[in-house]
């Protein structure tokens, strides 16, 4: 399976700083095991990482996915957990944006290790 991350979030990831990755569990994402190999793009340059899913824990909404790991695991770069909510639920999805899909499928949050 395969995921796109913005730029920012690609180098963070690739830096340790950013240690879950978080989503809508839509239907491409209700695919994903634990174990699994995600290859990782970043949509500014093309470059890829891998990655092995070691953690699938899953909400109802982004708010409680990140309070329940802390802030700066998932998003290091933004001061307030309502702010890392913002910019999630604007992120565009199939359903409109991500706040759409997470109030139709939920949410899922990924740990990975780089490989």
């Amino acid at each position: 399976m395969s995921m796109n991350l913005d730029t920012i979030y690609f180098d963070m990831i690739k830096q340790r700083k950013k240690l879950y990755e978080t989503r809508v569990y839509d239907e491409k994402r209700q695919q994903i095991k634990l174990k699994d190999i995600i290859k990782f793009t970043d949509r500014g340059s093309n470059r890829t990482f891998v990655a092995m899913i070691t953690e699938l824990s899953y909400f109802t909404n982004f708010k409680d996915a990140i309070e329940t790991v802390g802030l700066k695991k998932i998003m290091p770069n933004v001061r307030s957990v309502q702010d890392a909510v913002k910019i999630y639920e604007n992120f565009p999805h199939s359903t409109g944006t991500f706040k759409t899909g997470a109030k139709k499928y939920g949410v899922l949050r990924m740990k990975f290790t780089l490989l």
